[in-house]
């Protein structure tokens, strides 16, 4: 894994829209491992300068994060799954050197992730250097490869293996390609024919249903009703569940753009309540003055499908904003799928109740700028569109039983 001299590394940001590449920052670990943060002087001179995190205010000296990290490079770790095949990983060569395994932290989790497949546009080298950090020349794999990834993404997700060198070879295959994208599902990123990331989810060993094929009905859905969605796709290969595959919404070819989550923007931690309505209030405050109302109108259609499909696991880093040099817009929606285990929000629709009723989201329809009658009418085009899911449902694959066993998700709320 690789590590910076003296415990610092620069921190670049690499997106187009705000010129030529920018060393805008310098992150700093101390002894204790203790994170401390300073702005580049000519970031902070810079026409188009942003506060990276709500705990970075544009000024000079160091920053201390109120926690272990700041949430922008918390963005650029791994997800839960990269952190399991990181850790794995550490187990695997502490044994072959007759060591105890670290324990992993921030800073290693941080660099751990590969160059070209960390979310957004913040990258990180050495002091004095201009080579970016786990920029190696193995990066994401080709599409064709998806099979071979399949496979070794659901052996390791079985609860025991004890053929150490299996494993390490199945690790070799997976951590390279891993990414910042968030979620605990096993994925990898690919690179298809025109050179475009695409994130594959894939199935685990422990699904009882076919995760895929209900991401992609919620995402057809969501597209008929207006949101935002990146390209996507299915692919079933051999007799299993389909893997889901999705375009990186955060690249156009070889260009970056900057991302944060919802979590970062809004400086939360994971326990943290939250609620839709501090997203409203985001993008009021710190949006693109050309595109607030188009965002907080459809923000409000993603709360009102989020609760007409029961998409319940809509917690802060399911949801996200890019940077432009006019302020923050609405990244498009993803991680939507239909919560057959939780029967409240994990965000709530107000200030107080996560339950899934409509009534709620409309009483909230001031927040988002809207009129009653607009927002009625939102919700009425939302609940035709989800009221035809079985349709589409059966169209993409899945039988009447499973449609029958959902139908309380969807149709009670109609």
């Amino acid at each position: 894994m690789a590590k910076a001299k003296g415990e610092q590394i620069w921190v670049w940001l690499d997106d187009p829209a705000f010129g030529s590449l920018h060393h805008i920052g310098t992150l700093s670990r101390g002894e204790r491992g203790s994170i401390r943060f300073a702005y580049e002087p000519t970031w902070l001179k810079h026409a188009q300068a942003f506060p990276l995190d709500p705990e970075l205010d544009l000024a000079t000296g160091e920053f201390f994060p109120g926690d272990s990290n700041f949430g922008v490079f918390m963005d650029s770790c791994p997800d839960r799954w990269g952190k399991v095949l990181m850790k794995r990983r550490e187990v695997v060569e502490a044994r072959e050197a007759g060591r105890k395994p670290r324990t992993l932290g921030h800073w290693d989790f941080l660099l751990g992730v590969q160059d070209c497949t960390r979310m957004g546009a913040l990258r990180f080298s050495r002091p004095g250097e201009h080579l970016f950090l786990a920029n190696e020349a193995l990066s994401a794999p080709p599409v064709a490869r998806i099979a071979e990834l399949q496979a070794v993404a659901f052996e390791l997700t079985k609860k025991k293996q004890d053929d150490l060198g299996k494993i390490k070879e199945w690790l070799k295959v997976l951590v390279a390609p891993g990414s910042s994208l968030g979620g605990a599902r096993p994925k990898a990123n690919l690179v298809d024919e025109n050179g475009n990331l695409w994130i594959a989810k894939f199935p685990s060993a422990d699904d009882d249903y076919d995760v895929a094929l209900w991401e992609k009905l919620l995402q057809e859905l969501a597209q008929q009703c207006g949101i935002m969605v990146p390209d996507s796709r299915l692919m079933q290969i051999g007799n299993g569940f389909h893997t889901f595959l999705v375009k990186r919404f955060d690249r156009q070819g070889d260009r970056r753009h900057f991302f944060a989550s919802a979590m970062s923007v809004l400086g939360h931690l994971d326990t943290e309540d939250a609620s839709y309505l501090e997203l409203a209030e985001f993008i009021a405050t710190y949006g693109e003055a050309n595109h607030i109302a188009s965002d907080l109108e459809e923000l409000f259609t993603r709360v009102v499908f989020n609760v007409a499909t029961a998409n319940r696991d809509d917690h802060l880093r399911n949801h996200g904003f890019s940077r432009s040099p006019a302020g923050w817009r609405l990244s498009p929606a993803f991680d939507m799928n239909p919560s057959f285990k939780k029967d409240e929000h994990v965000l709530s629709l107000d200030l107080y109740h996560r339950q899934p009723e409509l009534e709620i989201v409309l009483s909230t329809a001031e927040y988002y700028r809207l009129h009653t009658d607009r927002a009625k009418k939102i919700v009425s085009e939302v609940c035709g569109v989800v009221g035809e899911w079985q349709d589409r449902a059966k169209k993409l694959g899945l039988t009447a039983q499973e449609c029958a066993e959902a139908e309380h998700l969807f149709c009670a709320l109609i």
